[in-house]
């Protein structure tokens, strides 16, 4: 019989692909937005990523700190400050709860700062001179991070508070708790990524993309439209940070893959993601979420069950390094057979197609009837 304990090992083995498929979607939904729709190479997605995450998780330690009046140094006395902030976190809900609201309120604010700050640059620099400054910006938080100790306290690293578990704890299903609260802000955010791509806004960002002289000619502001753009994407990309935390609350800075964001999984996997799915499509980035998770995990565990035997010849290169040159050589293979990807770009309805439907009969009517 399927019992209770019987349910929570599913949820268990679930929980993680679905934390990368929910974390993965929203990144690429932004990038999506920044250079799907409105031609904006954002190289530097890491940083706003991480800034959100690593703003939030050490604001959000510091001010549990203060509420509970602990007494000695941060980074010093963290391991136990930690445990005392996330027991009280358990039996306390309402503060779990405000505690999360700050998070992503912290977090979508961090990514809006330094969303407006980019958008200076941005609005100067040409789109290859972009990305190779914002991809530079993205590697100098990451390496200021490391280097600034009493940020997150050098290397190292931290813990921020873990709120989203310790509520699940109450009742024993804090797997649970962490799936069902990322798959509500994925889907929130998704909804909203559709909506802008259909509203005259995506209109107007993709016609800006594909020829900024027409559009600067009918009278629209690009300036404003790429700053909006940096702005919306950089705040999603910082509660996007602070999501992950939720279901991984060590904050490791640095530039190597070890570091809780870098640009390889914070930048390079999501625009891979973007083009694979089909730029300019929300459907497509779902559908280029699926494809390369599901690519990713076929190879780790082919890597897992050859690795034994490949060990000694592959020693110098890694398995890992050999994965994702794999995955980099189907990514060209897919690029090359669907250089539109899976899921090409379509044009965007001003409104359904049954009330176009409708006005089209409505005028045959009063058309037949005229004559």
């Amino acid at each position: 019989m399927f019992d209770l304990s019987s349910l929570y090992f599913v949820i268990s083995i679930l929980i993680l692909p679905s934390e990368l498929f929910c974390f993965f979607l929203i990144v690429s939904l932004t990038v999506n937005l920044e250079f799907g729709y409105a031609g904006i190479p954002n190289f530097g997605k890491v940083l706003f990523v991480a800034g959100g995450g690593f703003v939030a998780g050490s604001f959000a330690y510091r001010l549990m700190v203060y509420a509970l009046h602990l007494k000695g140094d941060v980074f010093a006395y963290e391991a136990i400050f930690i445990g005392q902030i996330d027991s009280n976190l358990a039996s306390h809900p309402l503060e779990a709860i405000g505690l999360i609201a700050v998070m992503i309120v912290v977090g979508a604010g961090t990514g809006l700062v330094f969303g407006y700050l980019a958008s200076f640059p941005a609005i100067r620099l040409r789109e290859d001179y972009l990305g190779m400054f914002l991809l530079a910006a993205g590697e100098f938080f990451n390496i200021f991070s490391v280097a600034y100790t009493p940020f997150l306290g050098g290397s190292l690293g931290s813990f921020a508070p873990d709120p989203v578990a310790d509520i699940g704890t109450l009742v024993g299903w804090s797997d649970l708790v962490v799936l069902l609260s990322l798959i509500a802000f994925t889907i929130l955010i998704y909804i909203y990524s559709e909506r802008v791509g259909r509203s005259p806004l995506g209109r107007t960002l993709r016609a800006t993309r594909d020829n900024e002289v027409a559009s600067e000619a009918v009278g629209k502001d690009i300036v404003a439209l790429r700053r909006r753009t940096l702005l919306v994407g950089s705040a999603l990309a910082g509660i996007a940070g602070v999501l992950w935390l939720f279901f991984m609350p060590l904050m490791t800075p640095g530039t190597t893959t070890e570091a809780t964001f870098n640009r390889v999984t914070d930048t390079f996997i999501p625009f891979v993601i973007v083009i694979l799915g089909g730029a300019a499509n929300n459907r497509g980035v779902l559908v280029g979420t699926f494809v390369y998770l599901l690519i990713y995990n076929a190879f780790s565990q082919v890597s897992t069950y050859l690795a034994p035997s490949l060990a000694s010849s592959l020693n110098l290169i890694g398995l890992d390094n050999i994965k994702f040159m794999l995955i980099g050589a189907l990514v060209i293979v897919i690029l090359y057979w669907r250089p539109q990807g899976l899921v090409p770009e379509k044009p965007t309805l001003t409104m359904a197609k049954a009330r176009l439907k409708r006005i089209a009969d409505s005028v045959l009517r009063k058309q037949k009837q005229e004559s």
